[in-house]
């Protein structure tokens, strides 16, 4: 799974989990000392909602989760403004269900179905990347599988360079519905 799970500390973002867990819990609180010898603690300096320590510590423990429900689980998003973990996965896949409930996250989850999991992904975005540099007509420049629009319709997005045309039907006649095909800038640099 490839994708950046970011501290969502900002009101209004909506932020992306990978397969292995990144840290992102709040940031430790400041403690000042008054000249009166008492002890003040300071709230974290935040944009974010009251609650965003739980949305990610419950990302966390998804993505932690998912790593036994490879063949199940196709992503996940920390909604900020809703307020939940949104979590895509194939349904009726052996338990992932009942073991997201055992885990009794203190907020909602909201479960949508994918078309396909995240290994299944990982293997379509392994076979695109094996194809750049031997293309003709365009190049491959970008391929991702980690995000909302990966996890919902199960596709793995490839930004080319060159005849968008040529590439969009050479990409789809090995790939099928896997893959989505857009233009894209090829890195400077």
């Amino acid at each position: 799974m490839t994708a950046l799970l970011a501290c969502a500390g900002c009101a209004g973002q909506t932020d992306v989990a990978p397969s292995a867990p990144v840290p992102t819990g709040a940031a430790a609180s400041a403690v000042a000392v008054s000249p009166s010898r008492s002890v003040t603690v300071s709230p974290p300096p935040s944009s974010g909602r009251p609650d965003q320590q739980q949305l990610d510590t419950a990302a966390d423990a998804v993505s932690r989760l998912s790593g036994s429900y490879q063949d199940v689980f196709a992503g996940l998003v920390v909604d900020v403004p809703d307020g939940c973990v949104i979590v895509y996965r194939k349904p009726g896949g052996g338990g992932f269900d009942a073991a997201l409930a055992h885990l009794g996250l203190s907020v909602r989850i909201d479960l949508r179905d994918a078309p396909r999991s995240i290994s299944e992904l990982a293997a379509t975005r392994s076979r695109v990347t094996a194809l750049i540099g031997h293309t003709s007509d365009y190049s491959i420049v970008m391929v991702g599988d980690g995000s909302e629009v990966s996890f919902a319709r199960g596709v793995v997005e490839v930004g080319v360079s060159g005849n968008l045309s040529s590439a969009q039907a050479d990409l789809r006649g090995r790939f099928g519905d896997r893959v989505t095909v857009s233009a894209a800038q090829p890195l400077s640099g």
